[in-house]
């Protein structure tokens, strides 16, 4: 599926769980395993992670080629509509795609690429002032937020699963009121991505 920078917000909602993905995939005996298979999910700070997603994610549609990108999909999506393309249509296409390609390439994630510890993702949050910005006004550590997210998907993919069939046990180091706290709310999380897709397609 073609990149579109109206999924940019979505994309990087889970930023910060692709950066801790690898933490995640050390043996349970791994210290920041066993410190994220502890942690609870609660509302409050669903709240919060939400209010600092939201800041996140309002810092980053500033950036110029990110509004750039999203009139260029605009643009494409108009041009695609139409039932025949004149030669000057196909030429800016063509052109259009190209931009697209350089904006992409020099998109720079502003939390970096893969992290293999909690104490490097907590680096990487703290040097993005934004994050760090929107962090330190509800009251969170980095730390604990990397570790909501960690257990956030976690228990979203087991929850997912649940609902389908596909899984009948909790594998251990998931916890079973994670799974229900993902079942009980629901709608807030629904909530939370349509609001980040709806700023995604803002220009």
């Amino acid at each position: 599926m073609p990149f579109r920078f109206a999924r940019l917000p979505v994309l990087l909602l889970c930023t910060c769980i692709a950066i801790a993905a690898p933490a995640a995939a050390q043996r349970p005996t791994d210290a920041d395993a066993k410190e994220i298979s502890y942690y609870t999910l609660t509302l409050p700070n669903l709240k919060k992670v939400i209010n600092i997603n939201r800041a996140l994610l309002q810092a980053v549609m500033q950036d110029p080629k990110v509004q750039e990108g999203l009139k260029i999909d605009a643009e494409l999506e108009t041009l695609s509509k139409k039932d025949e393309l004149t030669q000057a249509d196909e030429k800016r296409m063509a052109e259009l795609e190209a931009r697209k390609e350089q904006l992409e390439n020099a998109f720079d994630n502003p939390l970096g690429g893969d992290a293999n510890t909690l104490s490097e993702i907590e680096a990487r949050i703290k040097s993005y002032p934004p994050m760090a910005q929107a962090l330190q006004r509800e009251g969170m550590a980095p730390r604990e937020y990397a570790k909501f997210w960690l257990t956030f998907l976690q228990a979203a993919f087991a929850h997912g699963f649940q609902k389908s069939g596909m899984l009948k046990e909790l594998p251990p180091e998931v916890k079973p009121e994670n799974v229900k706290f993902i079942a009980e709310h629901e709608a807030e999380i629904e909530a939370m991505q349509k609001e980040f897709e709806a700023l995604g397609r803002r220009r």
